[in-house]
């Protein structure tokens, strides 16, 4: 019997500001390894929580990185190759630097995996493995093969199960990638599928899942059959979302009954020229408020993200930021910084600009400064944002928040906010002294 490694890698010791104890179960590696004939036996491996065996007697190791754990990735490589390891790569920022990837690999799967990955496979049964593998259309999400939960650690949340059901995005969003990987086309699973999919998962009412979609109500009709379905299992379910749901009364109020507590919307800024500049036009920041308190009046908190800076973000946008966050009683704040990623137009618009002073791919986690500000210098960014990351995160903060808000899942979000004020102090804490040598003047 063949072996195979799959790995999720992570930078050892260092944590990112969404991590939690226990994280949820992932879905990229384990639907790759559905895709692996019967005679293979697969190992699945998050260094987040797992350590990776660079001596394990593994024919294929097969790697997907982020860009803030490139490198982690490439060093792994290295290793396994030493030992005579074959190993292969794919992921977001395989996917955009492929030649890059290639020099520490030997073969780099770019875009979605389940369309070429059979042909990799058979290819390195054969002996002839190519150096490239791209898929020709995005894949036909009705032919998904159910994931292999079965190889995850018990370190994973057992509160928790998670689930795909659609990919895609029409919106062009000057920062993101998704619609470059994964299309501009929505793409769902079949409703029957799903349901099928939920059968094998969740063993009694109550139980909370997770959805990994980029936008549940992408398209409005089948948001409507998802929730029929969710609400048959009687779940409690998150998932990410436009604020665009509150201006459809009747898919909030089945969203609620179908067991929703809680969606994350990016919200990026609260200034229109940052938005419209990003290309996130269908964002009005002088309905946010009313829009997110019909959103809680439905009993469903909110994850909200902000992100700083963007062109138009002077030294006071922290301070107003925050201020918002505890006036609309959003439930559960995540900030980040405006990072350049391989790939995007952003990335293209501020090298053309000579504005990106900073190529180390551990730097690109969203929690460092990596280019220069219009309106402030990059120290006075850095410090920004982790002076509202440490505010927020504060327990006078968070119960502030929560007992003069709307108290929607109380209990929910109140662990929510404490379990990842670890992460995000661990990060105020290791980022505060951080030197900007290479910035420029």
């Amino acid at each position: 019997m063949k072996r195979a490694l799959l790995i999720f890698p992570r930078e050892r010791g260092k944590r990112v500001s969404t991590d939690t104890w226990r994280p949820f179960p992932m879905l990229g590696l384990t639907v790759l390894a559905s895709l692996f004939p019967k005679d293979w036996d697969v190992t699945v491996v998050n260094e987040a929580i797992e350590k990776v065996d660079l001596d394990a007697r593994v024919d294929l190791v097969g790697l997907t990185a982020l860009t803030c754990v490139a490198d982690r990735a490439y060093h792994l490589s290295e290793e396994f190759r030493k030992r005579g390891r074959t190993v292969v790569i794919g992921g977001v920022h395989a996917s955009f630097l492929p030649e890059e990837a290639k020099a520490h690999v030997d073969s780099v799967l770019i875009g979605e995996a389940e369309g070429v990955f059979p042909q990799l496979l058979a290819d390195y049964e054969a002996g002839c493995l190519k150096p490239f593998y791209r898929s020709d259309k995005y894949f036909d999400l009705r032919k998904m093969p159910l994931p292999r939960r079965e190889l995850l650690s018990s370190k994973y949340s057992r509160f928790f199960s998670s689930i795909e059901t659609t990919r895609g995005c029409p919106n062009r969003c000057e920062f993101c990638s998704v619609p470059i990987i994964n299309g501009m086309r929505y793409r769902t699973r079949s409703v029957s599928q799903i349901d099928s999919e939920l059968s094998s998962i969740i063993g009694r009412r109550g139980e909370y899942l997770l959805l990994a979609d980029d936008n549940v109500i992408a398209k409005p009709k089948f948001a409507a059959e998802l929730f029929r379905v969710f609400k048959k299992y009687g779940v409690k379910w998150m998932g990410f979302c436009t604020l665009q749901i509150a201006r459809n009364p009747e898919l909030l109020a089945n969203a609620r009954e179908s067991g929703c507590i809680s969606l994350f919307i990016g919200f990026e800024s609260l200034n229109q020229e940052n938005l419209d500049g990003a290309r996130k036009t269908f964002m009005d920041t002088k309905e946010l408020a009313n829009l997110i308190k019909r959103i809680q009046d439905h009993e469903i908190g909110i994850q909200g993200a902000f992100i700083f800076g963007f062109d138009h973000d002077d030294k006071d946008v922290f301070r107003r930021t925050v201020d918002f966050v505890h006036e609309t009683h959003i439930e559960l704040p995540t900030f980040s910084v405006l990072t350049p990623f391989p790939g995007t137009p952003l990335r293209r618009r501020l090298e053309k600009e000579g504005r990106i002073f900073d190529n180390q791919w551990p730097h690109y986690d969203m929690s460092h400064v990596v280019f220069k500000p219009k309106l402030m210098s990059p120290r006075e960014l850095q410090q920004g944002y982790l002076w509202a990351q440490k505010y927020c995160c504060s327990p006078r903060s968070i119960l502030g928040r929560l007992l003069r808000g709307p108290r929607n899942h109380f209990r929910f979000f109140l662990m929510s906010n404490f379990v990842l004020r670890g992460a995000q102090m661990e990060i105020v804490n290791r980022l505060r002294d951080r030197q900007f040598d290479m910035a420029p003047s």
